[in-house]
């Protein structure tokens, strides 16, 4: 009886840390996207600030196509860094989640096996079924390893391709800006 206190105990006192831990990753990851807004709207409103002076300064249609020029590039580029930053933190906050589930399904077959293991023990003419389920948790395992570090090389080919992409849109808007101010 004793025992069975004891590791309800343990048990709970793991859970706790666990849930604490999950808490604090969702904490940190919500706490580095606020922080990512208020800098974007800081320098939003500076910018949109700048923009208002710049405009009322503009005597004459011409002036106001080379505003519209000048505007337009940095405005880009600052999208595209708002965007890796954006993706940066998702991606930090979501390796940390995808870190505790992976130590959990470690834990869980881990303590399975254990068990298993015991009751081997406890009955032995079970032993064939219960070696039949441990190969199992072990194909299980092995299962959920693979599709991990395929899930992640996808994930990570995908965010490649889309930086690159994005990359070149950019070239492609240096490009065509330049040849619209040397028109």
């Amino acid at each position: 009886m004793f025992n069975a206190q004891k590791q309800f105990a343990e048990l709970s006192q793991a859970n706790l840390e666990k849930s604490l831990r999950l808490t604090n990753i969702a904490l940190a990851g919500a706490e580095r996207l606020f922080q990512l807004q208020v800098g974007i709207a800081r320098d939003l409103l500076a910018e949109n600030a700048e923009t208002a002076k710049s405009l009322a300064q503009v005597k004459n249609v011409q002036e106001l196509v080379d505003l519209q020029k000048t505007l337009t590039q940095p405005s880009v580029e600052k999208n595209i860094a708002v965007a890796r930053t954006i993706y940066e933190a998702a991606s930090s906050t979501q390796a940390e989640l995808n870190k505790l589930i992976e130590e959990q399904v470690l834990e869980f077959n881990k303590n399975l096996v254990s068990s298993l293991e015991q009751a081997a023990q406890q009955a032995p003419a079970s032993g064939a079924a219960v070696n039949m389920f441990k190969n199992a948790v072990e194909s299980a395992n092995t299962a959920f390893e693979t599709v991990q570090k395929t899930s992640q090389r996808i994930a990570n080919d995908l965010t490649q391709a889309t930086v690159a992409a994005v990359e070149s849109g950019v070239k492609t808007v240096e490009t065509v800006t330049r040849a619209s101010k040397s028109a």
